[in-house]
């Protein structure tokens, strides 16, 4: 029985035969082929013996290989349990993460776009609202907490309006501009940090010395001086019993003493918020305020009104007031100077400083993303619209408002949009150039980052020069002053003394109407005298309304 231990010896058997068992068994030869010449040996032991020795082999063979193998499929079957606990961890927390955003925001939209509504809260106050969208920006300039959501009334919009989408609000980067289109236009990706980084266009010389001091330097006379306080007096004289001015003289205080109010068939809109902003615009060029000046009670009132009627919504304070984004922009822009102007040991009015960022935010929200601002908001605009969104926010931004970080590169691209290449000429909404949206876009671009030194650009406002001043048109004579004052083009006394002298030669003198002027033109006959008297004053108070965006200033602006 010697050979019954070897063949039960594991560890003698897969040393010496470790194969044996998966090798194929070489077939016999036929019996045809190489028969024995000698008959096979009998077998050394009876057959019954032999095959229970052969099933003995085997069974201790599968036992041995079974408890060899019994620790590994432990260690797999361990793996198995941590790899399934691992996966259902992870599927739980997901599902987690997932509850609390449906909690936090809610998805809704439409055939064109998708709107999320949340809330947000100042850093001041925590007045919640319900909103419908960003920032990645929107939000992103705020850096505020969301809130509990309350019910706000919210401007009636009608059916023709846009439906504002996320993408139009908030950009799919940072910047969807190529730095080469850009540069191409004068500017680089940080045309928005230039905005609050130039050295000019500051309203410190808003003061009596300032307007002593900057008038004589750059071209104002007594009589241009005498023309600004008449024009403000008659301002002054027809502010309305709640503090705002109409551009409908037939109203009181008027009651239709002085001609040329809005005409009666015109219906192009003209909010009372358009006609109050020019209004204070004006005092607030002359470097009056509500703390400064003779009209501070106007001043205030004026400033008052605009606070009342600002229509709160999800999306910020809204001054169309049933108009259009004129009349919201040139409001913004009053309401910006006067934060500026009004400060109290270098600290501003809060309240103001809430209307004025509150009014950006609709200001931003009404962006279409071409970069343009049309009657409605999210509707494509055109550049004379545009231009009273970018001054109001540029101002508002100047003074530390916050604001999206691509607005104003979008607002170049749609200015450069309209260009009729490769002059520096302008159209209204294509690139079909006009005089009065050529000086509106060399303003513009001025104020969003574009420098003097290109060639093209600097020869369009030799032309200006060129062409004079259209007298008549005071929307082209205040952009085109404005822009030729911002570079301190070499033939700005050319330009100042045809201007000036027209306006103090033309301003009316008697009746009711002293102070004021009317010119009729295609501007001029739809916001009437009123409209007319606030841009001749904004025209004459150019020498110290803004220190120059391109010269360095002798102090540090507001």
């Amino acid at each position: 029985m010697t050979r019954k231990p070897a063949a039960t010896d594991s560890t003698h058997r897969w040393r010496d035969d470790s194969s044996s068992r998966f090798k194929q068994v070489p077939s016999q030869p036929s019996a045809a082929e190489d028969s024995p010449s000698v008959p096979p040996p009998l077998p050394s032991e009876p057959p019954d013996e032999q095959i229970a020795e052969s099933a003995l082999e085997v069974q201790t063979e599968f036992s041995d290989q079974s408890d060899e193998q019994t620790p590994h499929d432990w260690k797999t079957r361990i793996g198995s349990v941590r790899l399934s606990s691992w996966l259902v961890s992870l599927i739980i927390h997901l599902a987690v993460l997932i509850l609390l955003a449906v909690l936090t925001f809610q998805l809704g939209g439409n055939d064109t776009g998708i709107a999320i509504d949340g809330a947000q809260s100042t850093s001041s106050t925590d007045v919640a609202i319900e909103s419908l969208n960003l920032s990645p920006d929107l939000a992103e300039d705020n850096d505020q907490a969301l809130d509990t959501q309350v019910e706000v009334n919210v401007m009636q919009v009608d059916t023709d309006m846009a439906s504002i989408q996320t993408d139009s609000l908030i950009p799919k980067s940072p910047l969807d501009i190529s730095d080469s289109e850009l540069l191409n236009a004068g500017g680089g990706p940080q045309v928005s940090q230039m905005i609050s980084l130039m050295g000019g266009g500051g309203l410190s010389a808003r003061t009596p010395e300032g307007r002593i001091k900057y008038g004589d330097k750059y071209g104002a006379t007594s009589e241009s001086e005498a023309a600004v306080e008449n024009a403000l007096r008659w301002l002054a004289a027809h502010q309305q019993s709640d503090g705002s001015w109409s551009f409908n003289l037939d109203l009181a205080p008027c009651n239709g003493r002085c001609r040329h109010g809005k005409p009666e068939n015109e219906s192009t809109p003209t909010p009372k918020t358009a006609a109050t902003g020019l209004a204070l615009l004006a005092f607030l060029g002359a470097g009056y305020t509500s703390d400064a000046g003779p009209y501070q009670d106007e001043v205030r009132k004026g400033i008052y009104y605009l606070r009342s009627v600002a229509l709160e919504t999800q999306y910020g304070f809204d001054w169309q007031q049933g108009g259009s984004m004129y009349g919201h922009g040139i409001a913004l822009l009053a309401m910006s100077e006067a934060m500026a102007m009004m400060k109290i040991n270098d600290q501003f009015d809060s309240d103001l400083y809430h209307h004025v960022s509150e009014g950006a935010n609709f200001t931003t929200f009404a962006q279409h993303p071409n970069g343009s601002w049309g009657y409605t908001p999210g509707r494509p605009g055109d550049i004379t619209i545009t231009g009273w969104q970018v001054l109001s926010l540029s101002t508002a931004k100047k003074a530390g408002i916050e604001t999206r970080s691509d607005l104003f590169a979008r607002a170049k691209r749609f200015v450069m949009s309209v260009r009729d290449e490769p002059r520096y000429e302008f159209g209204y909404n294509s690139p079909k150039p006009e005089r009065t949206t050529t000086a509106i876009g060399l303003t513009l671009l001025l104020y969003l980052g574009q420098q003097p030194g290109h060639s093209f650009f600097d020869q369009e406002f030799d032309r200006l020069v060129e062409r004079g001043p259209m007298l008549t048109n005071v929307y082209h004579d205040y952009y085109a002053t404005m822009a030729l004052h911002h570079v301190r083009h070499r033939d700005w006394e050319l330009w100042n003394t045809q201007v000036r002298n027209h306006l103090v030669r033309t301003q009316a003198t008697s009746g009711h109407e002293a102070g004021s002027w009317h010119f009729k033109d295609k501007w001029g006959d739809v916001g009437g005298r009123l409209y007319t008297t606030a841009m001749c004053a904004l025209i004459l108070e150019v020498y110290y309304r803004y220190l120059p965006l391109y010269e360095a200033p002798e102090e540090f602006p507001l």
